[in-house]
């Protein structure tokens, strides 16, 4: 995104914002709620801002939210494309968990004649796989704070294609049970850490229309998986061509993320000249940066862990977790 800079006072900014006395500027304050605040300065007469501290949008109005640093790597200076790129990846996903587990539906009635069961008995996988997608997406959560979003999506990624491919060759309920737990367990990761990527990638005035993109192809999935299964078990009559759809999916993103995705997490707290040199971006995909540079850069794994437990403990979740 352009950014201009002008120089101007604002309450609460850090001091090193200037008055400028040839320019006039009305800021108004728009408050949105968890403490974010969201600045925009408007000019006064048509004239034009000199150079300051304050990064405004290319409208020249909207105060960026975090201030960018001058760093080519913090992951707001990263290019549009590479961006939305990343984007879509964590969209779909965040798509592959729920698409997996909605195209299982069609296929336990061809799947209880294959094993003798009924198709109630059958859907007992069908059931785990759900519970599953929910714990995993707790269960991830602290791993993005102390090793880092990339290496997160890419090896639940990894694993959940693996377990996938694992439903569409298996020839036992026994087997599929398990391999339909963990295909749950692994796929939901990006459900949870989809949000992690747009609160870096994107500044606040940006956050509402890229979650939208992200939960509209999110949302979809539930919804196309026993769609598209169902089409293919009436066209075909074999319930293993609807496992081989899904892996083609979690295929096609994997491609995808190791084409193009990198690591995100960022701190802006840290002076430019003393950030851990970013490397390769292989090696930050698949987490060995990140163990490299862990100490003083990432969180420790206990308070990472913590962040999560204090959420829970939450006046507000405890009875809506009881509900």
């Amino acid at each position: 995104m352009e950014t201009k800079s002008h120089a101007v006072h604002v309450e609460g900014l850090p001091a090193t914002a200037t008055a400028n006395d040839h320019v006039r500027h009305h800021l108004s304050e728009i408050e949105h709620g968890n403490e974010a605040i969201l600045l925009r300065i408007d000019t006064v007469g048509g004239e034009k801002g000199e150079t300051g501290s304050i990064r405004v949008a290319k409208d020249g109005h909207t105060v960026l939210i975090p201030q960018p640093s001058d760093d080519p790597n913090d992951p707001l200076n990263w290019s549009w494309r590479k961006k939305h790129i990343i984007l879509f990846i964590v969209a779909l996903s965040a798509f592959c968990g729920d698409f997996g587990s909605g195209a299982g539906i069609s296929t336990i009635v061809l799947q209880g004649a294959e094993w003798n069961m009924s198709p109630n008995e059958v859907n007992y996988a069908g059931n785990l796989n759900v519970i599953m997608l929910g714990i995993g997406g707790l269960f991830w959560i602290p791993f993005i704070y102390f090793w880092g979003r990339a290496p997160v999506l890419f090896w639940t990624q990894v694993a959940g294609t693996l377990f996938t491919l694992g439903c569409a060759l298996t020839t036992d309920f026994t087997t599929f049970y398990g391999l339909r737990a963990m295909m749950g367990f692994t796929l939901t990761a990006c459900q949870t850490i989809g949000l992690s990527y747009i609160k870096d990638m994107f500044f606040f005035h940006e956050h509402a229309r890229k979650i939208g993109l992200w939960a509209a192809l999110f949302l979809l999935s539930p919804y196309c998986g026993p769609l598209f299964g169902n089409f293919i078990i009436a066209g075909t009559g074999q319930w293993r061509l609807v496992f081989w759809l899904v892996f083609a999916v979690c295929g096609f993103d994997l491609v995808l993320i190791v084409a193009f995705a990198d690591e995100s997490w960022y701190r802006r707290d840290i002076p430019v000249a003393e950030q851990p040199a970013r490397g390769s971006r292989l090696l930050r995909l698949i987490g060995v940066w990140q163990i490299r540079v862990h100490d003083g850069y990432f969180l420790p794994v206990l308070t990472a862990c913590h962040r999560l437990l204090a959420v829970f403990l939450l006046p507000v979740i405890v009875p809506t977790m009881i509900y």
